[in-house]
């Protein structure tokens, strides 16, 4: 009897739909920078027809352009499609979680484009501020807090101290006795 009025109460909720079991349907706008480098070889106009693309795109899937930083023409670490140099450009855009995955797709599909990244700019400020503090220099001097230290009285031992003898100097070796011994030998030959 208990089993079915609980598969009731399931049934009854199934059919109905309450503010608690709803998603909030509110998104959270994140900041990301996006790198792009575009072929160098394109026409005068070129380069910001292919900027003016990716910034489509990032306006269509809802993200907001903050920032365009243009480096300009800069050497690649190594050559992409025989290209040696790019336009470096990195835009800082404010989008829903979602966004970068579409905006990138899109942007894989642009021919003139050599690479992209896209970094999320609130981890990036992460760490910046969490890195670690930097040394003291020997110029500063450090004030160490320690507590007084009082005087302790010395440890006495049980155990009875043990008298050391004292040791004998050290007798002259045997030659210098004999060095010795001769010039007083001499000696009394000669008074003799």
């Amino acid at each position: 009897m208990m089993r079915r009025s609980r598969n009731n109460a399931k049934l009854s909720l199934r059919g109905k739909t309450h503010a608690k079991d709803q998603k909030e349907v509110q998104q959270t706008m994140i900041k990301y920078e996006m790198g792009v480098i575009v072929r160098v070889d394109l026409p005068e106009d070129g380069f910001t027809v292919e900027m003016d693309k990716v910034k489509a795109l990032i306006e269509r899937f809802g993200g907001t352009i903050d920032k365009i930083d243009e480096w300009g023409r800069r050497r690649l670490a190594y050559p992409i499609e025989k290209q040696t140099e790019g336009m470096y450009t990195f835009i800082t855009y404010t989008a829903g979680p979602s966004a970068p995955k579409e905006i990138e797709s899109r942007v894989r599909l642009i021919e003139n484009v050599l690479r992209f990244l896209t970094v999320r700019k609130d981890e990036v400020e992460a760490n910046v501020i969490a890195a670690p503090p930097e040394p003291v220099t020997a110029e500063e001097p450090v004030i160490v807090d320690e507590p007084a230290i009082e005087a302790e009285e010395p440890a006495v031992s049980e155990e009875p101290a043990i008298a050391e003898e004292p040791v004998p100097a050290e007798e002259p070796a045997a030659e210098e006795s004999v060095e010795e011994e001769a010039p007083a030998q001499e000696a009394e030959a000669k008074d003799e």
